[in-house]
């Protein structure tokens, strides 16, 4: 069975798309590996707040061709979606997937990793419309360049969202996110147009998750986000919250 590892970097919305991320992959019959280098497909759910965050998702690819050259590097998240040639030029790098396609990012990994590197034709027939492929030839050999799958963020509706069990609270507190995106266009802020505008969570999807958590023993959720003040402004009407048996809220954003 082929086995998965992902790396996130930055704040608990990249934290809670790492957890969605999972999902996607367990679903597609894949194993999760407990480190990188047992690895056959590793994921770098990336950050881009920072030129530190860009340059420690850079350092995590270098890392991996040392200890596990072999793999098979999947870039994805905030630094694939603002700058995904500029990833794609680095060694070892197989898919740049921008947040825009995250929500496709197991299906694009476990599709080429099936059948060897895809044409642009069939990625575009998968229903992937933003990406490309270069292949150049040295003699006789080929070489194809990384795969980059990346679309227009301001059209992505998509939210991703599963619980994250913090190592220190696995047992307490679960972190939830149910708002992602930013409507504001502060000048020194890049998270709009990597992550998109502000959308929600539905209240009734929310609710059922946090049953979820409850019935599993949990007596406390954190909600968080990327602008929590913005969370249902989107929806066509926002169902009012209700008390879940005894367990309590923690809001905070990210």
């Amino acid at each position: 069975m082929a086995r998965f590892y992902i790396e996130n970097f930055g704040c608990r919305a990249t934290q809670a798309d790492g957890a969605a991320l999972e999902r996607q992959f367990l679903e597609r019959g894949m194993e999760r590996a407990h480190v990188a280098r047992d690895a056959e497909i590793v994921v770098l759910n990336t950050c881009t707040v920072t030129e530190g965050a860009d340059k420690d998702a850079r350092a995590s690819i270098r890392r991996l061709q040392r200890v596990n050259p072999d793999c098979r590097i999947l870039v994805t998240g905030c630094y694939a979606q603002r700058a995904p040639e500029e990833l794609a030029a680095l060694p070892g790098v197989t898919w740049v997937v921008g947040n825009s396609h995250k929500h496709q990012a197991a299906e694009i990994a476990t599709t080429s990793a099936s059948a060897g590197f895809v044409s642009v034709a069939q990625l575009a027939g998968a229903g992937f419309p933003h990406n490309h492929t270069q292949r150049d030839r040295v003699g006789h050999a080929e070489i194809v360049h990384p795969e980059i799958v990346v679309g227009d963020i301001f059209a992505h509706t998509e939210l991703m969202a599963a619980p994250v069990f913090e190592a220190a609270n696995e047992r307490t507190r679960p972190n939830l996110k149910v708002q992602d995106g930013c409507d504001n266009r502060c000048s020194f802020c890049v998270i709009p147009y990597v992550r998109g505008q502000s959308r929600s969570q539905p209240a009734e999807r929310v609710l059922a998750e946090v049953r979820t958590l409850v019935e599993a023993g949990y007596r406390e959720v954190v909600i968080s986000g990327i602008n929590l003040g913005r969370w249902g402004r989107d929806l066509e009407s926002s169902s009012r919250w209700r008390v879940v048996g005894r367990s309590s809220l923690v809001v905070g954003e990210t």
